[in-house]
């Protein structure tokens, strides 16, 4: 009877060693999913920063159609550098500086070497909140790119240029 005792004394502890090695595995496990998920992320950034560093982007026209009108024509350069296809985010700003027009797409896609004009970029359009700019004095022009799900990827950094 005495050696019926022993034997489950020595299971328990096998147990307890193989619940304790399983819960050490589910740890692990949980700690390398948020590693990644943080790693993955910082690549995702320094790629996109990447991108936004080799394309070279000009703003060689924009003045107004009309006089009081709020429509622009805009012509963008793209120079030599990367190679994905870009779009750009535009916003107009009046005399003060302090009053814009809300962020407006260019409304093309620009290719390495590419120069596109848009002359009927409104300031203001119907049902949205943009402020409709008649007199701009400056543009300010942000790239992005769409990724393969077709979500915007914005750079972080904006040119800007006086409007003739």
């Amino acid at each position: 009877m005495r050696l019926k005792m022993e034997n489950k004394k020595g299971l328990s502890a096998v147990v307890a060693t193989l619940i304790i090695i399983l819960l050490v595995l589910v740890a692990v496990g949980i700690l390398w999913v948020v590693i990644r998920n943080v790693i993955q992320g910082g690549a995702d950034t320094i790629e996109l920063s990447q991108k936004c560093l080799e394309v070279k982007l000009e703003a060689s026209g924009v003045s107004p159609v009309g006089e009081t009108s709020g429509i622009y024509s805009v012509t963008l350069a793209r120079k030599a550098g990367g190679s994905d296809p870009i779009r750009v985010k535009l916003n107009f700003f009046n005399a003060t500086g302090n009053v814009n027009s809300g962020i407006i797409d260019f409304g093309t896609t620009l290719n390495v070497l590419d120069t596109k004009t848009n002359s009927s970029i409104t300031t203001k359009t119907d049902g949205s909140t943009a402020t409709n700019i008649t007199v701009a004095n400056k543009m300010e022009y942000t790239i992005y790119f769409v990724n393969d799900l077709g979500e915007e990827q914005i750079c972080e950094s904006t040119e800007s240029v006086t409007v003739a």
